[in-house]
C-alpha cells in the first residue's frame, strides 16, 4: 500500500497552527502588570512595617542602656544644651552625641572607650563620617534619634519615624508611653 502523495498545497491543511491574538498578549500583560503592582505596594509596606519595628527595638535598647547607666551613676546622663520642648529633628544632633558618649564610652565608634561601655551598637546605627569628632546614633531612616533629659528625669528617646516635619509628630516612637 502506497501512501498518497499531497500537493504542497494540501499538506498545510493538516497541520494546525496556535498563536496568541494581540487581545490575548495585552490580557496577560496587564494581569502581570496588576499582580506586580500588589507585589510591589506589599513589599514598601512590610519594609515601613520593619523600619518601624526596628526603631522601637532601639530605642527600647537606648532607654535599657539609659537605664543602666542610672543605675551606676544615680543620674541619667544629661543634655540641658537641648530644649526639651523642641521637636525639630535638626536640633537632635548634638543631643545624640551627648547620649552616644555616654553610652558607648567614647565619642567616636571607632576610638576605644575610656569609660564603662553601656550599649554595643551595630554600625547601621551610628552616624560616622571621617571629619566628625563625634559620632551620634541614627534610626533607620538616617535621622539622629532626639534624646532629652536634665539627669534626674527618665530620658526621652524619640525617632521621627521618618516625618522630619513637625506636623507628623504623632507617628513619632518614643521612649515614653502613649498616653
Amino acid at each position: 500500500m502506497t501512501t498518497p502523495t499531497f500537493s504542497s498545497f494540501h499538506q498545510n491543511k493538516y497541520i494546525s497552527y496556535y498563536a496568541f491574538t494581540l487581545i490575548e498578549l495585552l490580557a496577560v500583560i496587564t494581569i502581570i502588570g496588576i499582580l506586580a503592582g500588589l507585589t510591589l505596594g506589599a513589599a514598601g509596606a512590610v519594609r515601613r512595617h520593619g523600619a518601624n519595628s526596628t526603631a522601637k527595638a532601639e530605642v527600647a535598647a537606648l532607654q535599657a542602656a539609659c537605664d543602666r547607666y542610672y543605675a551606676d551613676y544615680n543620674l541619667y546622663p544629661s543634655n540641658i544644651s537641648a530644649d526639651p520642648s523642641a521637636v525639630n529633628p535638626a536640633n537632635y544632633t548634638n543631643a545624640g552625641q551627648v547620649l552616644f558618649s555616654n553610652l558607648f564610652g567614647s565619642a567616636k565608634l571607632s576610638v576605644a572607650p575610656s569609660s564603662k561601655r553601656y550599649f554595643e551598637p551595630k554600625p547601621a546605627m551610628v552616624y560616622t563620617q571621617a571629619n566628625a569628632s563625634t559620632n551620634h546614633f541614627i534610626d533607620p531612616w538616617g535621622y539622629a534619634y532626639g534624646y532629652n533629659s536634665d539627669g534626674t528625669n527618665a530620658p526621652l528617646i524619640r525617632s521621627t519615624a521618618g516625618q522630619t516635619t513637625a506636623g507628623g509628630t504623632n507617628k513619632w516612637i518614643t521612649s515614653w508611653p502613649k498616653m
